[in-house]
């Protein structure tokens, strides 16, 4: 499913744009993909930012002053879908249907106004069976790098089995403690970052790191 459109891109980043409804809306953390056919190579990134526009009227930005907006005013011009500007860090490319995906920044960025897409689970632990791509996340520029990787490591974790998830943070929690050898004070921030949801709690941040 097409969920926008690229905007604009360079090596490291790209912005796409939406207005698909806010139940479809890319969340932070997301893993999505697009192509570029001059290199038939797909191109993986993380939704790090999620800038919400004024539609090309300033409808949003009259009602967000006005004194006697009405609720059924608000609730149409919500359902209008206002545009949305996604920002996504590059962690990953593919190049060639049968190609291995590697994680690194690709050969070129990716094409104006092609689509956008959402990865389904199966992609996402397919992608995140290789942690290289944390070292992108960490040293990025301009980038929530330390929220942005523990949101990828909770989504890639509840992707896979429930069997699964503790061991596979724990997977994490090793490849960080071994990049962050030197920054405790940054390790500690993220692995406390790692919540499971109502099931029960994730592995202590001492478990992840040190078994």
């Amino acid at each position: 499913m097409i969920v926008g459109k690229v905007l604009r891109a360079n090596m490291r980043t790209f912005v796409f744009g939406t207005r698909i409804p806010e139940s479809d809306m890319p969340t932070f953390g997301a893993l999505v993909k697009t192509y570029n056919p001059y290199r038939q190579a797909t191109i993986y990134g993380l939704v790090f930012d999620i800038a919400l526009k004024d539609d090309e009227r300033g409808m949003v930005k009259l009602l967000s002053v006005a004194d006697d907006a009405r609720q059924e005013d608000i609730e149409w011009l919500r359902m209008q879908m206002i545009p949305l500007e996604v920002s996504v860090l590059c962690v990953g490319y593919q190049a060639g249907e049968n190609a291995r995906i590697r994680q690194g920044l690709p050969a070129q960025p990716p094409i104006a106004l092609h689509g956008i897409e959402c990865c389904e689970k199966d992609e996402i632990v397919q992608f995140t069976e290789n942690l290289a791509f944390f070292r992108l996340v960490l040293d990025a520029m301009d980038v929530p790098g330390d929220e942005l990787l523990a949101a990828i490591i909770r989504l890639a974790a509840s992707s896979r089995a429930r069997q699964k998830q503790a061991d596979y943070v724990v997977f994490c929690g090793r490849e960080l403690a071994r990049l962050l050898a030197r920054d405790g004070a940054r390790l500690e921030s993220i692995l406390r970052r790692l919540q499971f949801d109502s099931t029960g709690p994730m592995p202590s941040s001492s478990q992840r790191a040190d078994s």
